[in-house]
């Protein structure tokens, strides 16, 4: 299987069908004050980084970054497409995601997820890459 990540814009219409996707599967984990994916038009600032992992032509995954300033990037918006879960996808798009970051001069690398069984997956992928539990941070 031919993988490749870009860098993605994320209001083109395969980055936009994943967001709707990840914004569909995230709304009954929380409620809604308490969900924290971004919309497309709020990838679309500046101030993110977003990537899309594609084979072929076909958009898989994405995966974002956040400036938070200070040198304090936020990873945003992962998602591998169900068919190609347990692939090992999403912890190559992390490892991309947490080495472009440091590339670009952040220091500080932060992400939060949800608690729900939902998320079990993405927290022991993210232990196993070396993040740790933190007290909330930013506004959350």
């Amino acid at each position: 299987m031919d993988i490749r990540m870009i860098e993605a814009d994320p209001l083109s219409e395969p980055v936009q069908r994943m967001v709707r996707q990840h914004l569909a599967d995230m709304a009954p984990t929380a409620p809604h004050e308490s969900r924290h994916a971004m919309a497309s038009n709020a990838l679309a600032d500046e101030a993110v980084s977003m990537f899309q992992v594609c084979v072929g032509e076909t958009a898989i995954a994405m995966g974002a970054f956040k400036d938070r300033g200070e040198n304090v990037a936020e990873l945003k918006s992962m998602r591998v497409s169900p068919e190609f879960r347990g692939r090992g996808i999403g912890r190559r798009l992390l490892d991309e995601l947490i080495i472009t970051p440091g590339q670009r001069g952040f220091s500080l690398l932060c992400l939060e997820t949800g608690t729900h069984e939902y998320f079990t997956a993405a927290r022991a992928m993210y232990g196993a890459a070396g993040f740790t539990q933190c007290p909330p941070f930013g506004d959350y």
